[in-house]
């Protein structure tokens, strides 16, 4: 009889899943666990119903929708991270994530970026291998070491998608835990015989016509470190000069005020009809081909820099500031002098300028690009990389918990029925079967998550001080002070009949007398 295998289960955890659009970490997220299901059976969850939810249901993935708090401070490096961690272990949203998590019994667990710690830590402290994977570059303060200390404690594996991201974890325990895992994508998915018609048709939607080269911005959300202002100043510096120019806005405003701001640089120059806007388009694949040149401004330090990568696939010359990752892709693809420094607007201007003014180099540019980022980044190399990575995970089967104590406390407790019920003695637990040698000890954290049930044993029995009328020191005394008068009284009758019997002597030698 053939043997069926059963994978191992591997518990993902998003820290968003936004209705409106994708993240360039849901979308790299939900790519990884895609090209891991062959070898682990996943279960995603995430915050609320979402995109990635959605399209995770369609690759026949369990999604479970779990409220999980962020630590946002963590990413910033912080100096209150720990306090806020602190914080969310005493609240009903951490005991409900410990329940969540001993329920599914994983082997594995992945948190993802830096702001979604918890699960990392509930899964460290039950035992469960960790993977973190890292989308984001820590903030640089005086508070990193610690930030990367914390993701050091409670991770067994950490991946980086960038030499950005892994930069802050330098130290000798991250490093031998990290794993680099560019990203990629799946050029079949992206539907590339469709592009061609997908330009016309969005073009001729939004009225550009043939000769009109199209530069387009494009961010999930659009707020100020996605660097739209310095679009818009590129933009209508290059629009006086090249009429053929026009530009094209990709995304959802996440500030209003901010998003009208941009718009009022265009306004005021009187060159609002050369700007198109769209909503963020969840099909990229409709979006890209209508560009002739991409442009990513950000002013953080960026993870990666999937849209710069998403622009090269589509074969689109890409400018782009230097920032964390993206300076990685614009060397790695050759694409250095289209890579300006980060705020620098002139240089922005002045890159974009030199592709306008010269059709035969940005179509040459375009053409380089979609070959430089398929041999660096392709799905053939992700897939390697991914193989080797999950080769070497020590993956075990769940343990359940039963027998649990918190760190330097004699207290141990069973675990039943999502209670902990304490053992009042040594007694009831050997009596159960028990061994001590079977104890884990957990953090105090977790220890004080759990709800608490009927103690196990009888009550140890101990002797009360009660009020002088009711207290067996009462009743003492009143035995004493009685048996004291018992005896005073034996004693005068004693005496009493001594004197008498001496009194009827005496009168009896006086009547002999």
């Amino acid at each position: 009889m053939k043997r069926v295998s059963v994978k191992p289960k591997m518990l993902v955890f998003s820290h968003i899943c936004s209705p409106q659009y994708v993240t360039g970490a849901e979308k790299l997220l939900l790519f990884m666990v895609r090209e891991l299901l062959p070898s682990f059976q996943c279960t995603l969850v995430v915050p609320n119903e979402g995109i990635i939810a959605a399209n995770a249901r369609k690759l026949g993935i369990t999604v479970i929708v779990h409220h999980i708090p962020l630590v946002v401070p963590l990413y910033l490096a912080l100096p209150h991270m720990q306090d806020e961690i602190a914080a969310t272990e005493r609240g009903s949203a951490w005991r409900d994530l410990v329940k969540l998590v001993d329920g599914e019994r994983p082997n594995i667990i992945i948190a993802n970026t830096c702001v979604h710690p918890l699960p990392a830590i509930v899964g460290k402290a039950l035992g469960i291998p960790v993977i973190w994977s890292v989308m984001e570059t820590l903030r640089d303060t005086e508070h990193t070491g610690m930030a990367a200390s914390i993701i050091e404690q409670h991770s067994d594996y950490v991946i980086g998608i960038s030499e950005s991201t892994l930069a802050p974890l330098s130290t000798p325990g991250l490093r031998a835990k990290s794993t680099l895992i560019l990203p990629s994508w799946d050029q079949e998915a992206l539907s590339p015989n469709s592009w061609s018609m997908h330009r016309e048709n969005r073009r001729r939607q939004l009225g550009i016509a043939n000769h009109h080269r199209f530069v387009g911005y494009i961010s999930s959300s659009i707020f100020e470190a996605k660097g739209l202002e310095h679009f818009m100043q590129m933009a209508v510096n290059t629009a006086v000069q090249y009429p053929h120019a026009m530009y094209l806005i990709v995304g959802n405003p996440v500030d209003a005020g901010y998003f009208n701001r941009c718009l009022d640089i265009a306004r005021e120059r009187g060159l609002m009809e050369r700007f198109r806007w769209i909503r963020f388009e969840e099909q990229v694949e409709s979006v890209y081909p209508a560009m002739d040149l991409l442009v990513v401004p950000s002013l953080t330090i960026e993870g990666f820099g999937m849209t710069a990568l998403e622009g090269m696939v589509f074969g689109k010359a890409v400018v782009s500031y230097g920032s964390g990752g993206l300076s990685e892709i614009g060397r790695a693809t050759g694409n250095e002098i289209y890579t300006v420094p980060t705020g620098d607007t002139a240089m922005l201007t002045g890159a974009v300028s030199s592709l306008l003014a010269d059709d035969a180099a940005l179509q040459a540019i375009s053409a380089r690009n979609a070959k430089a980022a398929h041999a660096v980044y392709g799905i053939g190399a992700y897939r390697e990389r991914l193989r080797r990575f999950a080769e070497q995970l020590s993956v075990r089967g769940y343990m359940p918990l039963t027998l649990v104590r918190a760190a330097g406390s004699p207290s141990v407790y069973l675990y039943e029925d999502g209670m902990l019920r304490l053992f009042r003695s040594m007694k009831p637990l050997l009596n159960m079967g028990y061994h001590m040698e079977e104890t884990r000890i957990l953090p105090d954290a977790v220890i004080a998550a759990w709800p608490q049930g009927a103690p196990i044993g009888t009550a140890l029995r101990r002797r009360r001080r009660r009020s002088r009328s009711g207290s067996s020191l009462g009743r003492r005394r009143r035995r004493k002070s009685g048996g004291t008068a018992k005896r005073r009284l034996r004693g005068g009758r004693q005496r009493s009949r001594r004197r008498t019997a001496a009194g009827g002597a005496g009168r009896r030698k006086r009547s002999r007398r």
